[in-house]
């Protein structure tokens, strides 16, 4: 191997080693509500079901924040308008004898709402969206209660990340 290629390979090598070292972007400053409608059908799922899907939430806007510039210095609100599981949740299992976590299966999914706010909460963007399968054959066939929803949560989090590069520049 020459000189050259080696330094090369070593100077790719540090380079990625130090990408590894620098801090992760802080993610922008995110809320996440439930419209009254569906923190009544909570009960239902069973409340710890609330903080696992807050907790996605949150999980996706700050993976899309990392690769997102744009979203630095701005906070999101989130609104969940609905959200239906794909399988029955815990809770749902354990008042229903005869549903089953793998045999059972609704049309999951999840309608989200997010305003992109700038650090003296004004509104910038809003952004709207909703992912639901049409058919029990288009569901997932995870056994993850809230696979669809999953989806739903993830897709939001990418449009929420185009409003911000959408955003013009001040």
């Amino acid at each position: 191997m020459t000189a050259w290629k080696q330094g090369t390979r070593l100077a790719l090598a540090a380079g990625l080693l130090l990408a590894g070292a620098l801090p992760a972007a802080t993610p922008p400053p995110t809320t996440v509500e439930f419209v009254p409608a569906v923190a009544a059908k909570m009960q239902s799922y069973g409340e710890d079901q609330r903080a696992l899907l807050q907790q996605a939430i949150l999980a996706a806007v700050a993976r899309e924040a990392a690769r997102t510039p744009a979203m630095a210095g701005l906070e999101i609100a989130v609104t969940i308008e609905d959200v239906t599981p794909t399988r029955p949740t815990p809770a749902q299992l354990a008042a229903d004898p005869a549903a089953s976590a793998t045999h059972s299966k609704f049309l999951g999914g999840a309608q989200l709402r997010g305003e992109v706010r700038d650090a003296s909460h004004h509104p910038l963007a809003v952004v709207n969206h909703g992912y639901s399968a049409r058919t029990l054959a288009l569901g997932s066939s995870s056994l993850d209660p809230w696979a669809d929803a999953r989806l739903a949560i993830d897709q939001f989090a990418v449009k929420l990340a185009a409003a911000c590069r959408d955003l013009p520049r001040s």
